[in-house]
């Protein structure tokens, strides 16, 4: 075990990190719907018709989160982010191919596979694996960049399409995301800390224990997944993250809510401007709060907030309201990713976390795939997006219940895992 010097290679996970969050998830997702109209108008098809591959992509998410969560602890990471990089590279140029509708809805299985072995599954398992302590810092940083690539792609994959067209632009991701993962996959990522000889950050060596006996490595603490699949709170945990996901879903509506308010339809665009900017200024905040006062009581003022700027929105008719309304909602927004998984590590601990998360991530990629029409749906059959974000507002109101619920039920848990933060062993 090597001793502690002052620059602790977390950091450069961290790095690492956000590379593999903003390319991989910030440029399939947050950045995906600028393609619609233009795939849609060159096939001849409506645009909810393509839009459809994101929900068939939510579900190779799905499938890919559980296939992760098992073969991450167990399996070379690098090799595993190498092929999952490949993979989407290969299905973006394989689009910028494609002439028949059939073309997404096939290519949206293997995408959204290899999304869920990028992100934010494994960003996820290897800030827990290397910060026993900032791991809320470290977790906000992460997640605030898929939000930063999809401001700042969107606009440049616009201008992309405009003058050299959709598959060009296509060309554009595949080729992106083999500069920037692939490498940072094969010379960057680690997936534990033991791996390079290392601790933990915010563990400690004991030297009493620093002998040619054996290793020093950090404690494994926490529940098993067998014992954790028959608590309650395993699956309030589950909802929490269901009902966070939902709870956020409505952002991409803006411009939708804002037509049918009779209002301008560049004010809906502002909307989701101000709703990513405040998504972004808050990630890192949250993460902090996460750490200084828990994540039970962060979650609670986080969802508070943002069920406030739904119901606001809601409510209000003049545009300045709105905009506070809306920048209120993009705050709650940011805890989408980053409260479920660190509900999950402080409740259940280290043990069993890759196996764990995986499943309270897949409840957060199944609700997240039916946000739209649930959402649409709602304002098709009312003639106005109000009683959607009054839904949103009240998602937000469930997911303070089972938080508060999780967290409170499992506090002896959380209590047992403080003790055990920051303890090493002896490996022989």
């Amino acid at each position: 075990m090597k001793k502690e010097s002052r620059f602790h290679y977390c950091w450069i996970i961290l790095v690492g990190c956000c590379i593999m969050m903003s390319i991989g998830f910030g440029m399939c997702l947050n950045s995906a719907g600028v393609y619609l109209p233009f795939v849609a108008e060159s096939l001849g098809v409506e645009r909810a018709q393509v839009s459809y591959y994101m929900t068939i992509q939510g579900f190779g998410m799905m499938a890919g989160m559980f296939l992760a969560g098992k073969l991450i602890p167990k399996a070379n990471i690098k090799v595993l982010l190498s092929a999952a990089t490949v993979v989407m590279a290969v299905c973006f140029f394989i689009l910028s191919c494609g002439k028949t509708l059939s073309c997404w809805y096939v290519v949206a299985v293997p995408l959204g596979i290899s999304i869920a072995f990028i992100a934010p599954l494994p960003i996820s398992i290897l800030i827990s694996n290397w910060f026993e302590q900032k791991r809320g810092f470290a977790s906000g940083i992460a997640f605030a960049f898929s939000g930063i690539t999809g401001a700042v792609l969107s606009p440049i994959a616009t201008k992309v399409i405009m003058a050299y067209g959709w598959q060009t632009a296509y060309r554009m991701y595949g080729i992106l995301a083999l500069i920037f993962m692939l490498p940072t996959a094969i010379f960057i990522l680690e997936t534990t800390p033991e791996s390079r000889g290392l601790l933990p950050y915010g563990v400690k060596v004991d030297d009493a224990k620093d002998t040619d006996a054996g290793e020093v490595v950090a404690v494994e603490y926490g529940t098993s997944l067998k014992d954790a699949l028959k608590m309650p709170i395993f699956y309030t945990t589950i909802l929490t993250a269901a009902f966070l996901s939902l709870g956020g879903g409505f952002s991409q509506h803006f411009p939708n809510h804002a037509v049918s308010m009779g209002l301008e339809p560049a004010l809906g665009s502002t909307l989701v401007t101000i709703c990513m900017v405040m998504q972004l200024i808050a990630n890192v905040p949250l993460g902090i709060l996460c750490d200084k006062i828990g994540v039970r009581l962060s979650a609670t003022i986080y969802s508070a907030v943002g069920g406030a700027g739904a119901f606001l929105i809601a409510v209000c008719g003049t545009s300045p309201l709105m905009y506070v309304g809306c920048a209120l909602y993009g705050i709650g927004i940011c805890q989408t990713m980053v409260i479920s998984p660190q509900v999950a590590r402080e409740i259940f601990g280290k043990k069993d976390y890759s196996s764990i998360n995986s499943i309270v991530m897949i409840a957060f990629a199944l609700t997240g795939a039916f946000c739209h029409t649930i959402y649409g749906g709602c304002a098709q059959m009312t003639g106005a997006y109000v009683v959607s974000l009054c839904l949103a507002g009240a998602f937000y109101v469930i997911s303070i219940i089972m938080v508060n619920f999780s967290c409170l039920g499992g506090k002896h848990l959380m209590e047992e895992n403080k003790k055990m933060e920051g303890k090493t062993v002896l490996k022989k």
